[in-house]
C-alpha cells in the first residue's frame, strides 16, 4: 500500500482503515495487525497534532508492505523535525495519577516495533518500522 493523506484527522483514519484492509489481505496474524494499526495510528496523529504548529497544510506518506512473515511500515513527512528515538521512555509509576501526560504511546510503539529507525533529510522526517511476527523477543 502506498499512500499521500493530507496532514488532517479525519484522513489519519481513512488511512488507518486502508492499512487494515491491507493487512487482511495479506493474511497477516490479528495480533500483528493490531500492533501495526497502534503504531500507525499513534505515530500519524502526533504528526498532525504536533508536526504542524504553523497551522500550515502538510502531506504524509504511508508504504505499507507485507513480504513473507514481515511488515514493514515507513512513514515520510514534511513535519517539524521529530525524533521518537530521543525521547525517553515516560516514567511509569505504579499509581497512574503520579504520571505526566504524554509520551506513553510512542513509548508503546517503539516497544511493539521489532525495528524502528528515524532519518531526517531535505524532504522531512522518515520512521521506517519492521514488525516481525514470528520474533518471540517482542513484547
Amino acid at each position: 500500500m502506498r499512500l499521500r493523506i493530507p496532514n488532517r484527522l479525519e484522513d489519519v483514519f481513512l488511512a488507518l482503515d486502508r492499512a487494515e484492509g491491507t493487512l487482511d489481505r495479506a493474511d497477516v496474524e490479528p495480533s500483528c495487525r493490531a500492533d501495526v494499526r497502534l503504531v500507525l495510528e499513534e505515530l500519524l496523529v502526533n504528526t498532525v497534532r504536533h508536526g504542524y504548529p504553523d497551522g500550515r497544510d502538510g502531506c504524509i506518506d504511508i508504504v505499507l508492505e507485507v513480504n513473507a512473515d514481515v511488515v514493514h511500515l515507513e512513514l515520510r513527512d514534511d513535519a517539524m523535525p521529530f525524533d521518537p528515538l530521543q525521547h525517553e521512555p515516560p516514567y511509569l509509576p505504579g499509581d497512574i495519577a503520579q504520571r505526566d501526560i504524554g509520551g506513553l504511546g510512542l513509548h508503546l510503539a517503539r516497544s511493539i516495533a521489532s525495528d524502528f529507525h528515524y532519518a531526517r533529510d531535505e524532504h522531512g522526517n522518515r520512521v521506517v518500522i519492521r514488525f516481525d511476527p514470528s520474533d518471540e523477543s517482542a513484547p
